[in-house]
């Protein structure tokens, strides 16, 4: 197999476009109070089987691919250090030992200190023939140490080890059966998540905002329109969110004006205007649109990129 050893003491968005070019994933990496970032990365390329070892200074890392199908569900081993897993409002500190997934289409949210991981990239429909419900223990922690957990992080430090031996074929055999060991390892939190009346509830909640998120461009977007996608009736859907601190449509402006903020700031997309910004996320009238984020975040979108660029 191929294998990329890179040392990278750069400017995270050197990072972001290496990741891009090795993994065709969307990442945009932020180090804290603009510290220096360093990564050492070993990446491993097969036709289908992809991983790689990353050993990193302290940052924060989120997605660019939100609402584009990436093709990869991104699964981790922590090696060393401790993180902060976000992703669908879970949230999990992961140590050593541990494995997460994540969903790079979708927002999700990882802080860290120095780290080493070694993560492989697995096909999701793979998964999901085995585990329907998969996307719903992303940001969760599995316990790599013990049982089923332990079985799968040592098939994943094996791989990582015999990496450069590795024909294709034999490449190819081990990316198929990644699936099955990982739903193996996923067994306790499946049998964590049995349903009840009130974990019905939840798994609707949790679909409506999935389809919200998929749809969040989408101007046109109402509570009938999103009952209606989802095959619940729009007073249902309107019960569902009543004891929450939001109504659903204030979700959905909460979430958009999220999008937002993350595009203003960013220096990725530092050369898209702010309208364009917001129609991209469903806004369709920029002035109102202007207001309702300086009352969220107290500042108005063009003063918000000002502060946001590196000095």
């Amino acid at each position: 197999m191929k294998i990329d050893e890179k040392y990278l003491a750069c400017n995270p968005v050197v990072f972001q476009q290496e990741m891009e070019k090795m993994f065709a994933v969307g990442l945009e990496v932020r180090s804290p109070d603009q510290q220096p970032f360093a990564a050492k990365v070993s990446a491993y390329r097969g036709r289908n089987l992809r991983f790689a070892a990353l050993r990193f200074s302290p940052h924060s890392t989120s997605s660019l691919m939100i609402g584009q199908r990436s093709g990869r569900l991104l699964v981790t081993l922590q090696k060393e250090g401790v993180a902060l897993v976000q992703q669908d409002g879970r949230e999990s500190r992961i140590e050593a030992g541990d494995i997460f997934m994540i969903d790079p289409s979708r927002p999700f949210y990882i802080e860290t200190g120095e780290i080493l991981t070694h993560s492989v990239y697995i096909e999701p429909e793979a998964l999901r023939s085995l585990v329907p419900e998969w996307d719903e223990h992303t940001a969760r922690a599995i316990n790599g140490r013990a049982g089923t957990g332990a079985l799968f992080s040592g098939m994943l430090d094996s791989v990582f080890s015999l990496a450069s031996t590795l024909d294709e074929d034999t490449a190819d055999r081990i990316s198929d059966s990644l699936p099955y060991v990982l739903s193996a390892a996923m067994s306790s939190l499946v049998k964590d998540t049995a349903c009840s009346p009130s974990r019905l509830k939840q798994l609707h909640r949790q679909r409506i905002l999935r389809y919200i998120r998929e749809n969040l461009r989408n101007g046109e977007l109402t509570a009938k329109s999103i009952a209606d996608s989802v095959g619940l009736s729009t007073r249902y859907v309107y019960e569902l969110f009543a004891n929450e601190d939001e109504s659903l449509m204030k979700k959905v402006w909460a979430m958009r004006l999220e999008r937002c903020k993350n595009d203003i700031s960013s220096s990725v997309q530092a050369s898209r205007s702010i309208g364009e910004v917001a129609y991209y996320w469903g806004f369709n009238d920029v002035a109102h649109f202007s207001r309702a984020f300086k009352q969220r975040y107290g500042l108005s979108p063009r003063d918000y990129r000002i502060g946001a660029k590196p000095s």
